[in-house]
């Protein structure tokens, strides 16, 4: 059965460059524990004044 769990990147008030430091960093970590980027969203809050990216990933257990 998979394993799914969910990372989140602050993605407001940052510069588009440490948002995607963020990323990377963040998919190789994942990807070289056996981890599969499954799916990105982008959810705002706070009536659209806080963003993030959603990571949801999934692994075969």
């Amino acid at each position: 059965m998979p394993e799914y769990e969910v990372q989140e990147v602050r993605a407001t008030g940052r510069t588009p460059e440490a948002v995607t430091e963020d990323l990377n960093l963040l998919l190789k970590e994942r990807t070289t524990a056996g981890w599969r980027l499954n799916t990105i969203q982008p959810i705002i809050y706070n009536s659209s004044t806080t963003g993030y990216l959603l990571l949801f990933f999934e692994r075969e257990s």
